[in-house]
C-alpha cells in the first residue's frame, strides 16, 4: 500500500502537509451524506483538501478530488469535487470550518520513523487544538530535543523540558 496524500495548510503564509482530515468531520458531525470519491492508490479518501489558519480560526479554502455524479439524461458520471459544490453560497471562498473540533497534526523536519497512512513520527510536529473552527492552542513538539513549545500565536508562550 502506497503513503497516502495528506490535506495541506497554509499557516503563516507557508503551505505544510496536514496529517488530519477535518473534512470528513463534516459529514458525520453534520449527518451529511459523504460524495462517492474515487479513491487513488496514494489518495483512499479521493480528495485533498487545502485549509488555512488565519485570525485564530481555521478555514477550508479548496477541495480536490473526482467524485461519482449522477445526472438525468445519463446515468453516472465522473465530476470534479470543488469547494463551490460543497457550499455554493460561498461563492468560492473560504468557509470557516465550525463543525470541526479536533487536533490538526503538521509534520516538521526529517521523518523519523515510516507508516503509510498518518502513523509517521518527524523530528518536530505542529498539533493546533481547534474547536468549533477556533484555534484554542498551538503547540510545537520537537522530539529530538525533547521540548514542548506552547506557540505564541495564540497569546501564550512557554517552554516545556522533559
Amino acid at each position: 500500500m502506497a503513503a497516502q496524500l495528506p490535506d495541506k495548510v497554509l499557516l503563516n503564509r507557508v503551505l505544510m502537509q496536514l496529517y488530519s482530515n477535518p473534512l470528513e468531520h463534516y459529514w458525520i458531525r453534520l449527518d451529511k451524506k459523504r460524495p462517492a470519491f474515487y479513491p487513488l492508490p496514494n489518495c483512499r479518501r479521493g480528495y485533498v483538501a487545502t485549509w488555512e489558519i488565519k485570525d485564530n480560526q481555521l478555514f477550508l479554502k479548496s477541495i480536490d478530488g473526482n467524485f461519482e455524479k449522477k445526472t438525468l439524461f445519463f446515468g453516472k458520471e465522473t465530476a470534479r469535487y470543488t469547494l463551490k459544490i460543497l457550499f455554493p453560497k460561498a461563492d468560492n471562498r473560504v468557509v470557516k470550518a465550525n463543525w470541526f473540533s479536533g487536533k490538526l497534526r503538521i509534520p516538521q523536519g526529517k521523518m523519523t520513523t515510516y507508516d503509510e497512512d498518518y502513523g509517521s513520527r518527524f523530528e518536530q510536529e505542529i498539533i493546533i487544538t481547534v474547536e468549533n473552527g477556533d484555534v484554542v492552542k498551538m503547540v510545537t513538539i520537537d522530539y529530538a530535543k525533547r521540548v514542548l513549545i506552547v506557540n505564541a500565536q495564540t497569546g501564550r508562550r512557554a517552554a516545556y523540558h522533559k
